[in-house]
C-alpha cells in the first residue's frame, strides 16, 4: 500500500501497483532492490525492536530514461523500521530542493573566492607581457619578432578569457534580489523579441492574450530570456535544420500561474544535462562555464516560481528542446492603485 505523498515524490501511479513487491513497478526496480538490501541488513543486525527502532539513509533517484522527459537526479532521505505482524514501513522525504539550495549557497562562495583570488594577478600580467613587448620590439626582427607577437597575443587573449570566466562567477554570486511587482509578460517578451529581428535563428512569439500580470522582476526576467535564447540559438546552431525559437505563455488551469516556454527546434539536451543542469558549471559547450542555467534557477528561486526541462519528442525522436518558467499571477489589488504594471 501506499499513500499520495509517496507516489507523489516517486512520480509513480502506485495505486496501480498495490499488492506487488515494490521491485516490480516499473522504473523502480532499482529503488526497490536497494529498499529490500537495506531492509535485509537492518534485520541482520538483531531485529531491532522498540519506540523509534529504524533504519535512515540518502537516495539517489535516478530519472526515468524512458520517458519523455527523463528529469533530473532526485536526492531522497528514505527511512526504513519493521512494524508488528513483520510488515516494513518505508517513510520518503524529497530533499532536492534543500541539496540544490546548499550547493548553490556553496557555489556562490566559490565564485567570490575566485572573483576575489583570480582576477586582481590577471591586469599585472597582462601589463607585464605587454610591456615587454614594447621594450623587446625594437632588437628582435624576423622570427624572433614574430615569435614575440605570437607569445604577447596569446598571453593577452588568454588574460581576458579568464577575466570574462571570473566576471561571470561574480555576477552569479552578486545576484541581486529580485524587486517583485506586477509585470505584463506578453508586453515584456513583445519588446524582447525585437531584438532578435536580424538573428540568423529566427525568433517567434506564441502569446495568451488572457495572461494576467505575474509577480516578477522585469529586468531578471529580461536576463534570463536572454539567456535562454541564447542557449537555444547555439542548440540550434548545430541541428541540421536551425528551425525557429519559439517564447510562448499559457496561463495555468487553476489561473495562479503563468507558464513562460522557450521552444527550440535542436537536438534536445543530452541525458546528463537533464539530470544536473542547474548545478554550476554543467555545460556541454567548449567554451561555457555552465553558468547560465544556475542563473536561471538562482533567478526562478528567487521569485517563487519553478524551472522545468525537457526534450521534446515525436516518438522515439527527439525534436528539439524546452525550458519552462512558471511565475505566479500578480494579485493586483495588493499594489497601490493606478501604479504602473512592468513591460
Amino acid at each position: 500500500s501506499a499513500n499520495p505523498g509517496a507516489a507523489r515524490i516517486l512520480r509513480v501511479p502506485l495505486d496501480d501497483y498495490l499488492g506487488l513487491p515494490l521491485d516490480a513497478v516499473p522504473g523502480l526496480q532499482p529503488f526497490g532492490a536497494w529498499v529490500r538490501t537495506q531492509f535485509a541488513r537492518f534485520v541482520a543486525d538483531g531485529e531491532p525492536t522498540g519506540e523509534g527502532a529504524h533504519w535512515q539513509q540518502p537516495y539517489e533517484l535516478q530519472p526515468d530514461t524512458d520517458t519523455p522527459a527523463g528529469g533530473a537526479v532526485r536526492t531522497l532521505v528514505v527511512r526504513g523500521a519493521l512494524l508488528p505482524g513483520g510488515d516494513y514501513l518505508l517513510v520518503l522525504d524529497d530533499v532536492s530542493d534543500l541539496i540544490s539550495a546548499q550547493r548553490a549557497q556553496a557555489w556562490g562562495e566559490v565564485a567570490r573566492r575566485l572573483a576575489h583570488e583570480i582576477k586582481n594577478p590577471l591586469t599585472p600580467i597582462q601589463l607585464s607581457a605587454e610591456r615587454l613587448a614594447l621594450k623587446l620590439e625594437p632588437r628582435l626582427q624576423g622570427t624572433d619578432l614574430a615569435m614575440l607577437h605570437k607569445s604577447v597575443k596569446t598571453i593577452v587573449d588568454q588574460v581576458e578569457a579568464m577575466k570574462r570566466l571570473v566576471n561571470e562567477f561574480r555576477d552569479y554570486a552578486r545576484l541581486p534580489a529580485a524587486q517583485l511587482a506586477p509585470v505584463d509578460l506578453n508586453a515584456l517578451l513583445q519588446d524582447i523579441v525585437t531584438l532578435y529581428e536580424s538573428s540568423a535563428v529566427p525568433v517567434r512569439l506564441d502569446l495568451d492574450p488572457d495572461c494576467p500580470p505575474v509577480l516578477a522582476d522585469a529586468q531578471q526576467v529580461r536576463q534570463v530570456v536572454h539567456n535562454l535564447v541564447q542557449n537555444a540559438q547555439d542548440a540550434s546552431a548545430t541541428a541540421a535544420s536551425q528551425g525557429v525559437i519559439t517564447l510562448r505563455t499559457r496561463r495555468s488551469g487553476s489561473g495562479t500561474w503563468v507558464r513562460l516556454s522557450v521552444i527550440d527546434d535542436g537536438p534536445g539536451f543530452a541525458q546528463t544535462i537533464l539530470q544536473r543542469a542547474f548545478e554550476p558549471y554543467v555545460t556541454t559547450k567548449a567554451k561555457g562555464t555552465g553558468l547560465g542555467l544556475a542563473v536561471v534557477k538562482k533567478i526562478m528561486d528567487e521569485h517563487g516560481g519553478r524551472v522545468e526541462l525537457v526534450n521534446r519528442r515525436e516518438g522515439d525522436t527527439i525534436v528539439g528542446a524546452q525550458v519552462s518558467l512558471s511565475f505566479r499571477v500578480a494579485n493586483t489589488q495588493h499594489w497601490q492603485q493606478g501604479a504602473p504594471i512592468q513591460g
